[in-house]
């Protein structure tokens, strides 16, 4: 039976890069950005590798939004075996300079839609006794720096909230893992002053992703984490 993953943020960089990955290992797929006309590119190449595909285009923050979402993957394909949180924001700042507005939306896209998207999928998972919850987090939920407080803040919360799901759900035989990266080549770090030729690619974001869901029944890569090889 052809399993189905619901992957968040799939338009473009680590997210095409795994839609491609789950498509190529054969997963029907449900993805969600918020481009329209770059989530339906990524459509066009997955369809091409031989799966089914839904999409829809919308905003995180909105869970009358992701309700819907999940409602059409459901009528379309039954069981979603695989939750893959992947969109991310970010505003950078010191925080006596705080937008507000902008941190909140750091706050939604990064943590609150994992932890609602999680809570709604979980229950069909822990039925099964099978499926898996991969949260790409960063780095940065590790180490701080000045001008990330945000960010960071977001990821730490984002690698708690992982860790604690873990445990409620790994005797149902559900994995739930998180994948850090440090400077990935993306939209997001270009114009930073780096190096973007040294900085790890969105298809080694994929190879963490396949090798959780390729791990044995036995086994949770419960955290993967990246580092660039050389110094951007």
């Amino acid at each position: 039976m052809t399993k189905t993953a619901f992957l968040t943020g799939a338009n473009r960089g680590i997210g095409r890069a795994i839609a491609l990955r789950l498509a190529d290992m054969g997963y029907n797929l449900m993805l969600l950005a918020r481009n329209e006309s770059a989530l339906a590119s990524v459509v066009s190449e997955c369809e091409a590798l031989g799966v089914a595909v839904e999409s829809r285009a919308g905003e995180l923050a909105d869970e009358p939004f992701m309700d819907l979402a999940i409602d059409a993957a459901v009528k379309r394909f039954g069981q979603i075996d695989v939750l893959v949180n992947n969109a991310g924001a970010a505003s950078h700042g010191a925080v006596q300079d705080a937008d507000m507005s902008a941190w909140k939306d750091v706050m939604n896209v990064n943590f609150q839609a994992v932890v609602y998207l999680s809570s709604k999928l979980l229950p069909a998972m822990i039925a099964a006794k099978a499926g898996a919850v991969i949260n790409i987090s960063s780095i940065s939920g590790r180490n701080t720096s000045a001008g990330t407080a945000i960010y960071s803040a977001s990821k730490f919360a984002l690698n708690g909230f992982t860790e604690c799901m873990f445990e409620d759900v790994r005797d149902h035989g559900v994995k739930v893992s998180s994948v850090m990266p440090g400077f990935v080549e993306t939209d997001l770090t270009r114009g930073i002053g780096m190096d973007s030729s040294r900085m790890i690619r969105p298809d080694d974001i994929a190879d963490s992703v396949q090798y959780i869901l390729s791990a044995s029944t036995a086994v949770c890569p419960t955290e993967i984490v990246l580092r660039p090889q050389y110094r951007p």
